[in-house]
């Protein structure tokens, strides 16, 4: 049998244009080639085939067994290749019913996801999200993960692609019946009352650690592992805490906080878009990742 690899696979549009027209004249218009073109690719399929495809019955051409047997097989092919190999994947929110999964932490999920919902559901009604909790090791096996795109920390190293989201800066948050705070924070206010601190895998974020190089006996009364954990753990007490400004902003009203800013200047988080190369073509996943930077422009 002859290797696929030694057929002249641009003999296939001739193929079929023979077969459908069963002349060589007018296979040759409809592919845009000379007759003699034609007949010579007629003779190089009969050789490859090892059939006459088309034979002379009186004054016309017909099919032989083999040519009929071919017709619908041959077509295939060749709408395979056009839909599903040559022609570039296409995308419409409107009328799609993907579902995407986007791995987070919960402070940077709550910053993008209200916007991004009521893009959902006045553009892409059938589209589905699935937030998973972020895990460090997410980043390192993206290839295998089934998250579509991850919110990382600028803190964390990855050699995959990686786009900033947003920078977050950082407020100071308490009770707001919290009667031990002046009208206006000072640093001797943070260096004498509790603090409620947030820790990642053992560390902290730059911001709390400038805090602590600044207060060098900060007294931290609680750690916790979750940003939203911190407006509970306030309520009612003198304790005071570092939260990120478009968080605290969104759940002040509802958790009775007050909203300050910090008496000195605090590094920045950033929070980056991260994905898969191998998606890089995926015009659902660019469309997912340009819903999320507007989602994020839209708090601002």
């Amino acid at each position: 049998m002859t290797g696929l690899h030694r057929v002249d696979l641009n003999l296939l549009p001739m193929l079929a244009a023979l077969l459908e027209h069963r002349s060589v004249t007018r296979a040759a218009q409809a592919v845009g080639l000379t007759q003699p073109a034609m007949s010579n690719a007629l003779g190089r399929l009969r050789r490859t085939l090892g059939d006459e495809l088309l034979v002379r019955v009186g004054r016309e051409y017909v099919l032989t067994a083999r040519a009929d047997a071919l017709i619908a097989p041959v077509n295939l092919i060749l709408e395979t290749a056009t839909n599903q190999v040559l022609t570039p994947p296409t995308f419409d929110p409107a009328t799609s019913d993907r579902t995407f999964r986007i791995a987070a932490a919960s402070a940077a999920a709550l910053t993008v996801l209200p916007a991004l919902s009521a893009t959902l559901a006045a553009s892409a009604p059938g589209v589905r999200l699935h937030v998973e909790a972020f895990d460090p090791s997410m980043v390192l096996t993206l290839s295998e993960s089934t998250a579509d795109v991850v919110l990382l920390p600028d803190v964390v190293a990855t050699t995959l692609p990686r786009e900033r989201l947003y920078q977050e800066d950082w407020v100071v948050v308490a009770d707001a019946d919290n009667d031990r705070i002046g009208a206006t924070l000072t640093v001797d206010d943070l260096a004498r009352l509790p603090h409620v601190v947030f820790e990642w895998e053992g560390g902290r974020v730059g911001a709390q650690q400038a805090l602590a190089e600044l207060i060098p006996d900060l007294y931290v009364q609680i750690v916790v592992f979750e940003f939203l954990m911190i407006p509970s753990v306030l309520s009612g007490t003198p304790m005071v805490a570092l939260l990120q400004r478009r968080l605290a902003q969104r759940v002040a009203a509802q958790s009775g906080l007050r909203v300050m800013e910090p008496p000195i200047p605090l590094p920045t988080l950033g929070i980056d878009l991260v994905w898969n190369p191998r998606t890089a073509g995926d015009p659902g996943r660019a469309w997912l990742r340009k819903q999320l930077i507007r989602a994020v422009s839209s708090t601002q």
